[in-house]
């Protein structure tokens, strides 16, 4: 079931991107080893955008993250009480039942495997759309993991099967998995990677099935008692915005080479008008 999952993912890619010609740009005047340095270029220049987005934030981007924010703390007031209602304690991470489905999706390396491949088959067939989109998907799930290991760390909130006392349990600065409850990897693994499918698959039906199927990872780890209900908030939230940073920064490039592209041939088309003995003379010139 769960290799039947990422197959699925490539087989819907492959078949709407293939079926239509005019998605399948090919780089013929580019080669393998240029695209690749390209391409860790952009990695790395932006990565170093996305942890410096909060010293560039405008009014919007204010107003979302202190939406975000909100929303968590006041999620975190009925964490308890949710957890009553849909947790099953005593609960491993897999169990043998359907919700092994969403848990597997929310395991970053098998995604992380899933853009590699993607990646290696784009590059070296050279089809943009793999090759582009393999690239965002790892991007997506770096940015927002290396997020996710820095808060995990620093808060180090007690897991639901852990806890003691209530949700607002935290030991502050350790590693233990047991203590790094917050946010939840799985969603924003799932978050990740459901928003680079289906955005980049840009269909009504992509996005009905790949966003919740991502919420249904966050159910599985609360129902498994693994993750408190604000963990998962934040999760899918720091998912989604990684996710859609890298499409945003893919799309401004996108839009400024054709620019670029535009400025370039209209530079090389000149009309000059000459004066003759007879009247005016035209000339175009490329």
């Amino acid at each position: 079931m769960k290799i039947i999952l990422f197959l699925f993912l490539i087989s819907v890619s492959s078949t709407h991107i293939l079926g239509d010609s005019t998605k399948v740009p090919l780089k013929p005047k580019t080669t393998i080893l240029k695209d690749l340095g390209s391409d860790l270029g952009i990695f790395a220049t932006d990565w170093g955008a996305f942890l410096t987005c909060p010293l560039r934030m405008d009014t919007k981007d204010l107003i979302v993250n202190s939406a975000v924010f909100g929303a968590t703390i006041l999620t975190s007031t009925i964490d308890d009480d949710v957890r009553n209602e849909i947790s099953r304690h005593g609960f491993n991470t897999y169990n043998n039942d359907i919700l092994d489905v969403p848990t597997f999706y929310g395991y970053v390396q098998y995604p992380s495997i899933l853009g590699g491949v993607m990646y290696a088959f784009g590059l070296f067939a050279r089809i943009d759309w793999f090759r582009t989109t393999g690239r965002e998907l790892i991007q997506a799930l770096v940015y927002g993991g290396t997020v996710t290991i820095g808060l995990r760390y620093a808060f180090a909130r007690r897991r639901p099967s852990t806890s003691v006392n209530n949700q607002y349990e935290f030991d502050w600065f350790e590693a233990d998995g047991e203590l790094q409850a917050f946010p939840s990897g799985h969603m924003v693994v799932a978050a990740s990677t459901s928003t680079i499918f289906a955005e980049k698959i840009d269909t009504w039906w992509a996005r009905a099935i790949l966003y919740p199927f991502a919420l249904w990872t966050g159910f599985a780890r609360m129902r498994n008692d693994k993750h408190w209900l604000s963990d998962i908030i934040f999760g899918a939230a720091l998912g989604y915005g990684s996710a859609k940073f890298v499409l945003n920064q893919e799309e401004r490039r996108e839009l400024e080479e054709k620019k670029s592209k535009k400025s370039s041939k209209s530079k090389k088309m000149r009309f000059n008008l000459i004066p003759t003995l007879n009247g005016i003379s035209v000339t175009l010139k490329f």
